[in-house]
């Protein structure tokens, strides 16, 4: 198995002619990527799932049917359990739980020190953890306030407790390499942390796309195709915005539809997400011309598995001659800019099991796949699916995620930047930048602060003649100012 072949500390080090490096994500078939956390003193080792679509840091207080493991709060003696209820609601799964804090410590992030933060303690869920996973809670690492809530209650994030121990911005990258093999249907990656400087001095070209809101890492994805071989060398991408045209031409106009339908309600890079999920328009569209690829091939695959989410089984693993599926993506350099991702059919054609029993005990080998694509309403989330073979960088503070070629996994490519004789946000409607989460919260605070004053000046208009009515003798000056001298200091400090 390969998960036992991680060794004590779940790493995996892949030996090649010309590098030796370390990996510490790891997961079974079907499910996200997990990396080894230590919680408390003493240390309990678990294992948690890196989601780029939450915030929350979250983990099971209490054994479940399928696992014995767990973290038991009672023998940390620097748990610190507030008692206040926290729950959380997923596209998939719920779960209900009480905020605590404790020490955190990730023993395959060497640069990053032990620190205390908030963590929510799963005391039920609901579809949240799949039967028979290896791990045992998530970490998010997306910006405040997308995560577990309560009433009254604010869960800090692990990532922001970093940068304040550390008094100064990090980012994260994520190298997602996908399955072991044809025939090993465990995948394995690396989830590395820097400090921000570092990644403004990389020497390696970097693809970059701003993050529209500082929520989740919402992108502007405009277009989700299928990629035709033949044409890989010419500019293919949007060739439908052709600025020789009118947008009011047909063509331009079904696909500028495309790209307002793509980020209608929000685009997303979601690690914690399988699949890559798209309106119901785009995916029948994307579906219709990989199933018509596939019959063009001579590949007998029934509609369940293309519409309705369903396993195909082969007795030897397949090695898919599907075209790749190409995502162009918003260009943080330009707003006129763009650059495309070319998703191979390795990636979303994914293994789900792989049994190779070679004839022993007269059992039939067994090789599934599930197609990695999904419908999803009005949203956009580019899951896992559409990271693997690519070394994925996301820059908090500055707000832009950077996507460069890996040295592991399926042979995903980068191609651009292209670019259009207009403004891209304008013609698609996407979401300019926002400030940051804490920006919006302040102003939030203000805004609060603005009518709660102006409700107080009308209710003391319309209590006027009664006050008057009961007051036998003015109030000193003195305290008629220094409530509202002190406000004015406090705002002003804030």
């Amino acid at each position: 198995m390969f998960i036992t072949s991680l060794c004590s500390f779940f790493l995996l080090i892949i030996l090649d002619k010309s590098y030796c490096e370390e990996f510490n994500l790891y997961g079974d078939a079907g499910q996200a990527y997990a990396l080894e956390i230590n919680v408390g003193h003493p240390e309990q080792k678990l294992s948690v799932l890196v989601d780029t679509g939450s915030t929350t840091l979250a983990i099971a207080s209490y054994a479940r049917k399928d696992s014995n493991k767990y973290f038991r709060s009672e023998n940390s003696t620097t748990l610190n359990n507030s008692g206040k209820e926290v729950q959380a609601k997923y596209s998939q799964g719920t779960w209900v739980g009480h905020l605590a804090s404790d020490l955190v410590k990730f023993s395959s992030l060497k640069s990053v020190p032990e620190v205390r933060c908030d963590i929510a303690l799963i005391t039920k869920s609901h579809k949240f953890f799949m039967n028979g996973s290896g791990w045992q809670g998530l970490l998010g690492l997306a910006y405040l306030p997308v995560g577990a809530w309560g009433e009254n209650v604010v869960v800090g994030s692990w990532l922001d407790s970093v940068e304040k121990t550390l008094n100064k911005p990090m980012s994260f990258q994520l190298k997602l390499c996908g399955v072991q093999s044809l025939t090993n249907a465990t995948h394995y990656g690396k989830f590395e942390m820097f400090d921000d400087s570092m990644t403004s001095s990389k020497s390696e070209v970097v693809y970059r796309t701003p993050i529209l809101r500082k929520r989740w890492y919402e992108v502007g994805v405009l277009a989700v195709r299928i990629s035709t071989p033949m044409n890989k060398s010419t500019n293919t991408s949007l060739k439908y915005f052709d600025s020789n045209q009118t947008i009011n031409d047909s063509a331009n106009s079904h696909y500028r539809e495309t790209c307002i339908k793509l980020n209608e309600e929000k685009s997303i890079v979601d690690s914690g997400t399988t699949n890559i999920r798209l309106p119901d328009m785009v995916f029948r569209e994307v579906v219709n011309e990989l199933r018509s690829a596939a019959q063009t091939s001579n590949m007998l695959i029934l509609d369940e598995f293309w519409y309705h989410g369903e396993a195909a089984c082969w007795p030897e693993p397949q090695e898919w001659s599907l075209p790749s599926i190409a995502i162009d993506l918003l260009s943080a350099d330009a707003d006129n800019q763009y650059f495309t991702l070319e998703i191979p059919p390795q990636n979303f054609m994914r293994v789900v099991t792989a049994r190779n029993n070679s004839g022993e005990g007269g059992t039939v080998s067994e090789f599934c796949y599930k197609l990695g694509l999904e419908a999803g309403g009005k949203e956009t989330v580019l899951g896992y699916t559409a990271m693997e073979g690519l070394q994925v960088l996301f820059n908090r503070s500055a707000g832009w995620i950077g996507w460069q070629p890996s040295n592991c996994g399926p042979k995903a490519r980068i191609t651009g930047p292209h670019n259009y004789s207009m403004s891209l946000t304008l013609l698609c409607e996407l979401t300019k930048p926002v400030p940051d989460v804490a920006v919006s919260i302040k102003a939030a605070q203000w805004t609060l602060c603005a009518i709660s004053i102006i409700a107080a000046a009308v209710l003391i208009y319309l209590l006027a003649p009664c006050i008057k009515m009961f007051l036998v003798r003015p109030l000193p000056r003195s305290q008629q100012i220094s409530l509202s001298q002190a406000a004015l200091v406090e705002q002003e400090a804030s």
